[in-house]
This record gives C-alpha cells, sequence and structure tokens, in this order.
C-alpha cells in the first residue's frame, strides 16, 4: 500500500472534522445567531450535521422558511464575528493528527481547504500551533469567493501548479469527497470526524480512514 500511495505528493486538507473538533463551538455560534435574529428552525446540536457544509447552506435550513438572501447573509456575518471571539476558543486537535503533520510534512506539501472563513481558519492554526505545516489557505470569504470548496480546491491546484494524479483531499464530509471528484483528485474520507462511513461511500469516496493512526499508515512513503 505505502509505494503506491507514495505518488501523491500534495495533500490538501480540510479543517473542521479533519484536523480539529470544533462541534461545540460551533453550536454554540450557530445558537447565538439564531437568538439574536429571532429564531428559525429547531436546532438540535447532537445530530452533529452543521459541522462541514458552507454557512450558507447552514442557515438556509435553520432559519424561516422563505428567508431571503438577505438575512442568510446577515446569519453568517454575524456566526463569523461571534465564532472568531468565542467559538474558535472552544476547539481541539484530534488525537494523533500533530503526529501525521509533523511526520509527513518534510516529503508532502500541506494545503488547507475549509467551508470556515479564511481568516477564521488562519487564527485557529496559529493558536493550535499547526499553521507552519501549511503552504496555503482557502477558505470561505464575505464576499462569497470559494463558496464552492469545489472552486477552492481548483483554485489551489491552479495557483500552485500541482498535478492532479500526485495529489489527494482529506475530509470528513461528502463536500470534500465531492470538491475532489470534480476536479480529478483523489478522496481520502475520515470517520472520526463528523461525517459518516455511509455518506463517505455514498458520495464515492477513494478511500476511507477511520483514524489518525489510518491516515499516516495511508499516506506514509
Amino acid at each position: 500500500m505505502r509505494g503506491w500511495m507514495a505518488r501523491f505528493e500534495n495533500v490538501l486538507f480540510d479543517l473542521d472534522g479533519t484536523l480539529i473538533d470544533p462541534g461545540q463551538g460551533i453550536a454554540g455560534s450557530i445558537q447565538f445567531v439564531l437568538d439574536s435574529l429571532g429564531g428559525g428552525a429547531a436546532f438540535d446540536s447532537t445530530l452533529r450535521w452543521f459541522v462541514g457544509p458552507p454557512l450558507a447552506e447552514i442557515f438556509g435550513r435553520l432559519l424561516p422558511p422563505g428567508s431571503g438572501s438577505d438575512l442568510i447573509e446577515r446569519a453568517v456575518s454575524v456566526y463569523i464575528e461571534h465564532f472568531s471571539t468565542h467559538g474558535a476558543l472552544q476547539t481541539a486537535v484530534y488525537p494523533g493528527i500533530a503526529n501525521v503533520l509533523s511526520e509527513l510534512n518534510s516529503d508532502k506539501r500541506f494545503f488547507l481547504v475549509t467551508s470556515k472563513n479564511t481568516e477564521v481558519a488562519m487564527q485557529i492554526l496559529n493558536a493550535l500551533s499547526l499553521r507552519r505545516y501549511f503552504e496555503d489557505i482557502i477558505g470561505t470569504e464575505r464576499d462569497a469567493r470559494f463558496a464552492s470548496k469545489s472552486d477552492a480546491v481548483r483554485f489551489i491546484l491552479k495557483r500552485w501548479e500541482l498535478n492532479p494524479e500526485s495529489t489527494a483531499i482529506v475530509g470528513d464530509r461528502e463536500h470534500d469527497v465531492f470538491a475532489g471528484k470534480s476536479n480529478g483528485i483523489f478522496t481520502i474520507g475520515v470517520t472520526y470526524g463528523y461525517g459518516t462511513k455511509p455518506e463517505l461511500i455514498e458520495a464515492g469516496a477513494d478511500w476511507i480512514c477511520d483514524t489518525p493512526l489510518d491516515l499516516l499508515d495511508l499516506l506514509w512513503e
């Protein structure tokens, strides 16, 4: 297996549910938004579906039916502001992830592709001492650039002139798999985050890892 996987020189990582567990902070920030804007659909943080999808998609589901784009954009803005000052402090690196990055970083190029706002993602990486591993960080912006993860992946491939055949993406949700598939790169799903194995299988993940140790073994040369 190791010889076969050694062809992957570039690895794109998702953030939430792949490198870090942000669940508590995200849930608290979503609830703050709903309370601030007058509520919406019942929000059950135990269902875990809200980690991974773009913010506009999340609030499109939670705000009252018929909410226009202006209200959704307002919700996203309030969320980003609250999460950057409160929710970001409630994140933790998954056990074993720091070892994965440190062991492989000398031989592979790492990039981060996240649905989280870029500035907030950088704050989290700096606070958790992970920023040094990544050559580039692409997240969503307030002007909706890269709202689609597929577009973000395409941008990184072009910006850094990466060969799709030697590039893989690692993530815990179907969005990560779809983004990789649409750009012709190898897709690795992880089940220790917020996605499920059935979700990743249905999305067409090329490989599935259940633990960070599995991921390290898979990517090891």
